[in-house]
């Protein structure tokens, strides 16, 4: 049993098995995979909507078809994963990956470039969660908030480079960001030579169903989940969907603009990720993630007075670094502990669950924040935003209580 009182295997959790550097490099990039599909568009959204001749929602379902179809199949993906092996999920993803941003790429209608989206987001969906497991897979408890964080500032450093460079493609064809998604196939080739968690033959598939529904359904997952949902909605919300059409509204932002404003912000969640193990060791996760409601909440105010005080772009670098210094802690701290709720036979179930809520996540915050956006205009996401921030205080005030700890 783990210390949460659920099903566990101390042997397989105490120790850690060899990692090769390949191993590493692996988790790694696909990680990167993971977060490439949304970061890299993020410059184009505007333009996007002006070549097709779509407003805010209809830029917004650029987002929503890419995460939504994820979210059912995650758990298919995460089942499949425990029962036939990593690499039998992680191949077919990334080929289904790189063939929807070719069909993105060629698309001559915003009905086709939705359908291609969705086609893209089915392929992301294993790469979102099996980071996390493969990390489980190859590292003890105790050192997973340290591999976390260097994925964390791998992360950061995608969500800082993606944006650069699809704002500097968009600059001369909307297409050619999409074009990016063929570096999934030389990760693919990677992933061939790593040796990965094999096919559990000779698992009791009924209690394997029973410990699934007893983890999942615990007051401990159930709490992660809330937070892994708020976090991505504030995040793919105010941020990722309605800065740049702010950007564009106000500022008259070219797509490069915009990528670089991400670029530069995102070196906050960069920083904080890479020095997560020494936070970790300095002061409780209770505290971490408390401080990163306060950033997040700092965050969305000044996003909703800044614009109407500064003539420059890039003052409202400052609020999305703010926001980003609150993603570096709170992502890889929830990675980390849920990495720790399940054994290794359940474990990418556990974490195709997290997926499943992130992408709800992802999927519903456009549409949620949109209702702010198209009754009081662009004040209504950040407005929203704030109130979704103090949600996050009272839920880790809940989740990690006093008497946690580290943990």
């Amino acid at each position: 049993m783990t210390k949460d009182g659920l099903p566990g295997e101390a042997s397989q959790e105490g120790q850690s098995r060899p990692v090769s550097l390949a191993g590493l490099v692996l988790v790694l990039c696909v990680a990167l995979m993971g977060v490439m599909g949304v970061s890299i568009t993020l410059p184009i959204l505007p333009k996007l909507g002006a070549v097709f001749h779509q407003d805010a929602a209809g830029v917004a379902l650029l987002i929503t078809c890419f995460t939504l179809p994820s979210a059912f199949t995650t758990p298919v993906a995460g089942v499949l994963a425990d029962r036939f092996g990593r690499k039998a999920v992680l191949l077919p993803g990334l080929l289904l990956f790189a063939c929807g941003g070719m069909g993105c790429a060629f698309s001559d209608s915003f009905e086709n470039l939705l359908a291609w989206r969705a086609i893209q987001g089915l392929g992301a969906a294993p790469l979102g969660i099996l980071y996390g497991t493969l990390v489980g897979d190859f590292y003890k408890e105790a050192d997973r908030p340290k591999v976390m964080g260097m994925v964390g500032a791998t992360i950061s450093f995608g969500t800082a480079l993606y944006p650069a460079i699809g704002g500097f493609l968009g600059e001369m064809d909307w297409r050619w960001p999409f074009w990016i998604s063929l570096a999934a196939l030389p990760v693919g080739l990677l992933a061939l030579g790593v040796p990965l968690e094999r096919p559990h033959t000779g698992m009791d598939w009924k209690q394997y169903a029973r410990d699934s529904r007893s983890i999942i359904f615990h007051s401990a997952a159930i709490g992660l989940f809330g937070l892994t949902f708020l976090c991505f909605c504030i995040l793919y919300g105010p941020t990722i969907t309605y800065f740049p059409l702010l950007a564009d509204l106000l500022y008259k932002a070219t797509p490069s603009h915009i990528g670089a404003v991400f670029t530069v912000a995102s070196l906050g969640t960069a920083a904080i990720a890479m020095n997560l193990a020494w936070l970790g060791r300095k002061y409780s996760h209770r505290r971490l993630m408390l401080s990163a409601t306060c950033c997040y909440v700092v965050a969305q105010t000044l996003m909703l007075v800044l614009p109407d005080a500064v003539s420059s772009l890039w003052w409202l670098t400052l609020p999305i670094f703010i926001g980003g210094v609150a993603q570096g802690l709170t992502f890889p701290l929830l990675n980390a502990r849920m990495t720790t709720l399940a054994p290794t036979r359940n474990r990418a179930i556990v974490m195709a669950m997290n997926g499943t809520v992130l992408r709800l996540s992802q999927s519903l915050s456009p549409l949620f924040f949109g209702i702010g956006w198209s009754y009081i205009g662009w004040r209504g996401p950040y407005a929203m935003g704030i109130g979704v921030a103090l949600v996050i205080g009272a839920l880790v005030w809940r989740v990690y209580p006093v008497s946690s700890g580290k943990e």
